[in-house]
């Protein structure tokens, strides 16, 4: 395999692999914390890795980098390569919206324990990043008319900074 900089991409697709890998028992978890069952938390059944989609089903998640600083300060092995800022969001709907803003909630939980503070790699690449999440932001409820119907949808949209290493001997 030629050297190249790997980067936002699969830095990125490490993040998505490792959502859609665990995501079932992370919202598994969350239905045990809160065995009220007053709501549904279904797998996803949409990935998108740009915003902006116009059509797709409920639950969705979006995974999307919106930058990278690439320190200049470190030299020789195991330094940072790149910090990216990345954000993973969940769309759900509902019809009911005091129902939809817990379902929001736990969907926000999974996300939150699969993205915090977790080493990942992918050896073969020779690629190390960690994920840290630094806050949540909620959207407000916004109605989806759908043949007459009102349909509530919001969004939980995590803020991550991921510190990424390519070709580390040492971390």
């Amino acid at each position: 395999m030629a050297v190249s900089p790997l980067l936002s991409e699969f830095t990125r697709d490490l993040v998505v692999e490792h959502i859609k890998a665990n995501i079932n028992t992370a919202l598994a978890d969350v239905r045990a914390d809160r065995p009220d069952a007053i709501v549904t938390t279904e797998p996803p059944r949409s990935y998108f890795i740009y915003d902006g989609a116009n059509t797709y089903q409920c639950p969705a998640v979006f995974t999307v980098v919106e930058s990278m600083s690439i320190p200049d300060e470190q030299t020789g092995n195991n330094f940072v390569d790149a910090i990216l800022k990345m954000f993973v969001s969940v769309v759900v709907e509902d019809r009911d919206a005091r129902l939809l803003t817990i379902k929001t909630e736990r969907y926000q939980s999974a996300l939150f324990q699969l993205l915090h503070r977790i080493p990942l790699e992918d050896q073969p690449k020779n690629l190390k990043i960690y994920t840290r999440v630094l806050g949540v932001a909620f959207s407000p409820l916004y109605t989806k008319n759908k043949e007459g119907e009102g349909i509530f949808r919001k969004e939980a949209s995590i803020e991550l900074e991921i510190k990424h290493w390519e070709n580390p001997t040492l971390i």
